[in-house]
C-alpha cells in the first residue's frame, strides 16, 4: 500500500548531464494517489530529502557495472532505477535484485514498469 502522498525527486544539480525524468513520474511526485493500485502495491518512492535516499543515490553505480543508475523506488530487496544515460525524457527502467547481484530486469520505460508494479509483478 502506498503510504506516501508525494515525494521529492533528486534535483537536476546531481542528476547525470542531459537526464530528464519521465512526465508520468513527475506527476507521481505530486500525488501518488493516482497509482492504480490496492493494498498490494509494495513499492515506495524515494524521497530525495531523506538520508536513506541520499545514501542510495551515492551508492547507485555500485550495483550494476555499466549502468548510470538514478534510483527512484524500492520494494524490499528490489530497487528500481532510471537509466541515467538515456536523455530522451522516457528512460528505460532497470530493476535490480539487491539480494542476487548482478541480477536485473530492464523495462522499456517508466509506464511499463509502473504497469507491472501495479500488478504485483514481483
Amino acid at each position: 500500500m502506498i503510504k506516501q502522498k508525494s515525494f521529492k525527486p533528486y534535483s537536476s544539480e546531481i542528476l547525470p548531464v542531459g537526464f530528464v525524468y519521465p512526465a508520468a513520474y513527475i506527476q507521481l511526485t505530486k500525488n501518488t494517489e493516482t497509482v492504480k493500485s490496492d493494498e498490494y502495491f509494495q513499492w515506495w518512492f524515494l524521497n530525495s530529502t531523506t538520508e536513506g535516499a541520499k545514501l542510495t543515490y551515492s551508492l547507485r553505480n555500485n550495483k550494476i557495472k555499466g549502468f548510470n543508475l538514478v534510483p527512484f523506488a524500492q520494494n524490499s530487496e528490489w530497487m528500481a532505477y532510471f537509466d541515467g544515460d538515456d536523455c530522451s525524457g522516457d528512460p528505460r527502467v532497470i530493476v535490480v535484485d539487491l539480494t542476487d547481484l548482478p541480477s536485473f530486469m530492464i523495462f522499456e520505460n517508466f509506464n511499463e514498469w509502473l504497469t507491472k508494479a501495479e500488478q504485483d509483478y514481483w
